[in-house]
């Protein structure tokens, strides 16, 4: 289903170009703030669709979310939603998604800040 890929990341970059252009924010932190909220979104939605028995979000949907910047948003929704909580394999990809993510933050500002 990567209609809902294409749609989430459509939203999120609406989003983040309203937040930057009408709320004068910066673009990063735009992005930040519209690809948490989608993120968070998404999983609400995924427990929703899980509960009604119908098609559901795929994993590797949530997981790009969440590495393209929606960690905040997708643990608070796996909290507030009780959602993807226990499957361990889904945990291991997401945990390992949040910890590349640190890797890169932290490459990042060692590679500015050492120049």
């Amino acid at each position: 289903m990567k209609v809902y890929a294409i749609i989430a990341f459509v939203i999120a970059i609406i989003l983040a170009l309203l937040l930057a252009f009408g709320a004068a924010l910066d673009p990063l932190l735009s992005w930040l703030i519209s690809i948490t909220l989608v993120t968070f979104a998404m999983f609400g939605f995924d427990k929703a669709m899980a509960k009604a028995n119908k098609a559901r979000i795929p994993e590797s949907v949530l997981l790009a979310l969440t590495f393209a910047g929606g960690t905040v948003g997708a643990l608070l929704g796996r909290y507030m939603f009780n959602h993807k909580t226990s499957k361990k394999s889904f945990r291991a990809k997401f945990w390992v998604v949040v910890l590349v993510q640190i890797v890169i933050i932290i490459a990042y500002y060692y590679f500015k800040f050492t120049r």
